[in-house]
């Protein structure tokens, strides 16, 4: 890891992919969502002064599941023994699994110290750890240039901890970039420096390939922030390039199964550093744009087929500059890339599904299992709010909303709502398409007061059944409400099956789930009209919903005074 890195700059080779590459149906791996156990208060005996250890609610709550032990610092000092099983133990006890580097530090540390190492944890002390990484950034913190440096030390270390346990997988080079000079030797197959194959005991060398992916230096525009990840040899094609290699390795080492090679980016985050006055506003890891690019940063990674992603770090930085952490190291605050990462690790399940807008700055995702269709919305965009309609299929979608979603989820079903500028979204919808849950976490209204997201609950099905199986009522759908923003009247239209007379209950609810008006209405021309600008509400964005007896419809509003 790098508390502190040099700027690192590189030329990538961008390889023109001439062939379909078709988005296939990836599954989530149960431990994708990681995290970096940093930092600690003292690692072998170099003093860190950390407080890691009263952080690990914290951690298990953000929902990750994969906790990586590694970085710079525990290369350069070997841990003792007791920080190990410690380190292992605090991690296990909140239901998290480990990852355990051992140290190398340019032959500082040798093979066979790797392999008392692998003894002590899993055969003398029975942890059973099956993920291990060797060294760290060797292009980095041993200014290795070549694969052949990387290769001699990763086959002899890899080697010397399988035949004391065959069954753990073991990861590398932990690139401290996507750098090819190094990569392309390591996944030859068969070449001199190929560490996909087996060694002369039968055992594969290496079973996932890493690499650690930071965007920026503390530089960066706001532009490049919401352009990288898609644009020419950024993450998008950086992984699509490794896949293809990583194919041609399984081919040629007739790896398959619980063999197969896979990929995994162990240290991640927007930036190394910050740029100095970084916050909410920025466009480091201190700011909301910042977790939104963590978002995105897990979306184009379950596109890929990425097995997990440990995200650089949980607290560190005595700077601002420094203070990359996903909690603030002063004041203890979860930062928008906290909550970020809660929101999708804690919602994301089952199959990553494809999503595309018709806006630049709003990007989209979800997932799939046999329960819930998961949708992820990120407006990024500085000023624009935007009324928006999902279809769950990739079919065209109608109407006048300035912003259209696909998510391919192969359900002919479609949702409006408005989304707001600089604010994330999820929406959780059952098999059926019907809306049950619905998160929204902004950076005006959430993120500077230090809210965690907004969840509101509807009802499981939408339309609630009588003991006959028959529906309680007609049902209806809530048509359109304009204008929208308003800065006083709204008009809520309906689309019902007849113009039989039935009172219908509004009622309109802040972010909060707080109750701000209700009234009663008939609909009997399909509109109903609120004058918003009576109730002395805030500016803010608001639910109304329209409900007779157990049918239950809602729809956003903006009210702007």
């Amino acid at each position: 890891m790098k508390q502190i890195k040099k700027s690192l700059q590189f030329c990538l080779i961008i390889v023109n992919i001439i062939f379909f590459n078709p988005v296939k149906a990836q599954t989530i791996s149960n431990h994708f969502f990681g995290q970096n156990a940093w930092m600690p208060d003292t690692i072998g005996n170099a003093l860190y002064y950390g407080k890691l250890h009263k952080q690990w609610s914290n951690i298990k709550d953000s929902k990750s599941t994969f906790i990586r032990f590694g970085g710079i610092g525990a290369d350069k000092n070997m841990p003792t023994n007791y920080q190990y099983i410690k380190m292992i133990d605090s991690i296990r006890a909140k239901g998290m699994e480990p990852i355990i580097q051992v140290p190398f530090d340019n032959w500082k540390y040798s093979a066979q110290q790797a392999a008392n190492i692998v003894n002590f944890i899993n055969v003398t002390k029975g942890r059973n750890i099956k993920y291990w990484s060797i060294g760290n950034e060797p292009d980095l913190g041993y200014s290795y240039t070549n694969s052949t440096q990387v290769a001699n030390y990763l086959k002899a270390f890899a080697t010397a901890m399988k035949n004391v346990d065959p069954s753990i997988l073991i990861m590398g080079p932990e690139t401290a970039w996507f750098n090819t000079n190094i990569i392309n030797g390591l996944t030859t197959p068969n070449g001199p420096d190929d560490i996909t194959g087996k060694d002369a005991n039968g055992h594969y060398y290496l079973d996932i390939i890493s690499f650690h992916s930071y965007a920026f230096d503390g530089s960066q525009s706001r532009a490049q922030v919401v352009s990288k990840l898609s644009s020419p040899g950024g993450l998008q094609d950086n992984l699509i390039y490794l896949n293809n290699r990583i194919a041609t390795c399984n081919t040629a080492h007739n790896r398959t199964g619980s063999s197969v090679l896979k990929t995994a980016i162990t240290e991640a985050n927007i930036g190394w550093q910050n740029n100095a006055g970084d916050n909410l506003n920025g466009t480091g890891a201190n700011s909301f744009v910042g977790g939104q690019f963590w978002a995105e940063m897990i979306g184009v990674s379950l596109k890929n087929g990425v097995d997990f992603i440990n995200f650089w770090s949980v607290i560190e930085g005595n700077s601002n500059a420094l203070n990359i952490g996903y909690i603030d190291q002063g004041t203890g605050t979860k930062k928008p890339i906290y909550y970020h990462f809660k929101l999708l690790a804690e919602n994301l399940k089952g199959n990553y599904v494809n999503g595309t807008t018709n806006q630049a700055n709003v990007k989209s995702f979800g997932s799939q299992n046999s329960q819930q269709i998961a949708v992820v919305i990120l407006n990024e965009d500085l000023t624009a709010n935007h009324n928006f309609r999902v279809k769950l299929n990739t079919a065209s979608i109608a109407g006048t909303n300035t912003l259209k979603i696909n998510i391919n989820a192969n359900l002919a079903t479609e949702y409006t709502d408005v989304i707001q500028a600089q604010s994330t979204v999820l929406l959780i919808f059952n098999t059926a398409g019907v809306l049950i849950k619905k998160y929204e976490y902004t950076l005006n209204s959430h993120a500077v007061a230090n809210l965690a997201p907004t969840m509101t609950q509807y009802i499981a099905t939408g339309v609630e059944e009588q003991e006959n199986g028959e529906n309680s009522g007609p049902d209806f759908e809530i048509k359109n409400v304009f204008p929208n923003p308003t800065n006083a009247k709204v008009t809520i239209q309906l689309n019902k099956p007849n113009r039989e007379e039935r009172e219908y209950g509004i009622e309109v609810f802040d972010m909060q789930g707080r109750l701000v008006l209700t009234k009663k209405s008939d609909f009997f021309k399909g509109n109903e009209e609120l004058d918003l600008s009576q109730y002395n509400l805030a500016s803010a964005m608001y639910i109304v919903r329209v409900k007779y007896q157990k049918i239950l419809r809602t729809a956003k509003i903006m009210y702007i005074k």
